[in-house]
């Protein structure tokens, strides 16, 4: 029996990316993961594993840094659920908040040891880990002022709702680097094809056939 894929929804706040996420989850046979809500006893496996890995952030970083510590966690408990996933009858498995963006999270938010060298060997190791487990990136962005926009008048709730337009547009650009950096790390140690799209002239039905059509050989109608 075919495996499912793993495809991954990646991009700043305001690409779109919840909208497309719902219009795909919808259909038959995808299934939603993500790096929230996971199992708990997958959380405390991952935590007795990742122990070595966040006691060298808290030594190199000098502090306690909690929810950083926690996102490690998550995305080694996430790995380990996907396989389960993969295993059941599903054609695409679609994350809109997988490892791209908890990898990003961690370069853009986390302490400077994460961005600076002295972590090197995690994301090594991380990186070469996640490789494998990605059959599709997809990375939806905007120009700046549709993402400012979007942030500023959907009803979700975001740290940067209210900030400055010049504070967001920072904000967007740390992402994108982030992103950047990631996925490079990824392709570079796997097979994972990346679609890149613009959702600022397309309405997310057109996003999410796009979606559908670069992965269509997988992906069954529904």
């Amino acid at each position: 029996m075919p495996r499912p894929i793993v495809v991954e929804l990646a991009g700043p706040a305001g690409a779109g990316k919840s909208t497309v996420w719902r219009l795909l989850t919808a259909r038959t046979r995808v299934v939603h993961a993500s790096v929230w809500n996971l199992p708990r006893p997958l959380l405390v496996a991952s935590a007795l594993r990742m122990l070595p890995a966040m006691t060298s952030v808290v030594l190199r970083s000098g502090t306690l840094p909690w929810a950083e510590l926690k996102q490690m966690i998550r995305l080694d408990a996430l790995r380990r659920y996907l396989h389960r996933l993969r295993s059941a009858h599903h054609d695409l498995i679609l994350m809109d908040e997988g490892p791209i963006l908890g990898m990003s999270w961690l370069r853009v938010l986390g302490p400077a040891c994460f961005r600076d060298g002295r972590m090197d060997r995690w994301w090594n190791r991380t990186l070469d880990v996640w490789a494998p487990v990605l059959d599709g990136i997809v990375l939806l962005d905007a120009p700046d002022a549709v993402l400012v926009h979007r942030i500023r008048t959907r009803a979700k709730l975001h740290e940067y709702k209210h900030r400055p337009e010049s504070e967001i547009n920072e904000f967007s650009a740390a992402y994108r680097a982030a992103f950047t950096w990631v996925i490079a790390g990824l392709t570079a140690r796997g097979s994972a094809r990346v679609l890149t799209t613009e959702s600022d002239g397309a309405g997310p039905v057109d996003v999410a056939e796009r979606v559908l059509t670069a992965f269509e050989g997988a992906v069954h109608a529904g």
